[in-house]
């Protein structure tokens, strides 16, 4: 593995650092994409004197960026978003909902963001209404909601095809929660008449014989 770099970036790279921050990155990514996009510099003597330049810089970038962010928050907040996404059965999709297709819906919607400003915690690969956190800046997060339709113009709406959905579920529960209680009772009921049937055991009778049986043998010797 090859050992890594110290750069200092003379912007903020997201998910890497702030202006006038000291990293270590690998060869490949400082020389191929942060120098390329003149993100960073080689963090040599003469440029970590400019750190505290830079940090000072950073700092009065990172206010507007934060005033920026808190305006478009303003404006997104109770910001409803649709994708459209064929079905495999029931709610179940064919694929999923990522990042691209929530990005490219905001854009419709007049929002542009980063793609890396938006985060997904787990698959979307149902039908259905979700939150989604976009982080405008480290300090400022908005909650948008997105709602996964069927792409089939001839299906129900979202509404209705949920909660039709929910009805079908609650009944399955339900017929399968009757199915293991009968079975429990058949099955309660089978040993009953089992032990009913079987013939009793003559326990006393065989201890009451041996009893005789052992009074004759003393009055014989008698």
């Amino acid at each position: 593995m090859a050992k890594k770099h110290e750069i200092l970036l003379v912007e903020d790279v997201l998910k890497l650092g702030s202006m006038g921050d000291v990293v270590k990155v690998s060869p490949g990514y400082a020389r191929n994409y942060l120098f390329t996009h003149a993100l960073a510099i080689p963090a040599s003597g003469a440029a970590k004197r400019q750190i505290e330049v830079l940090r000072e810089k950073a700092a009065k970038s990172d206010a507007d960026r934060e005033g920026k962010a808190l305006g478009l928050k303003k404006s997104m907040e109770g910001t409803t978003i649709q994708v459209a996404a064929r079905v495999a059965h029931d709610i179940e999709l064919f694929g999923s909902i990522g990042t691209k297709e929530i990005v490219n819906a905001l854009a419709k919607a007049g929002v542009e963001v980063d793609p890396k400003q938006v985060h997904l915690t787990d698959k979307i690969n149902r039908l259905g209404v979700y939150s989604i956190e976009v982080r405008l800046h480290k300090k400022v997060a908005v909650t948008v909601k997105l709602e996964v339709v069927n792409s089939d113009p001839n299906a129900l709406s979202l509404a209705e095809t949920l909660a039709n959905y929910e009805k079908e579920k609650a009944a399955k529960a339900a017929a399968a929660k009757a199915a293991k209680e009968n079975a429990g009772a058949e099955g309660a009921e089978a040993e009953v008449e089992t032990k009913a049937a079987a013939p009793e055991k003559p326990a006393k009778a065989e201890k009451s014989a041996k009893g005789d049986n052992k009074a004759k043998s003393a009055k014989k010797k008698g």
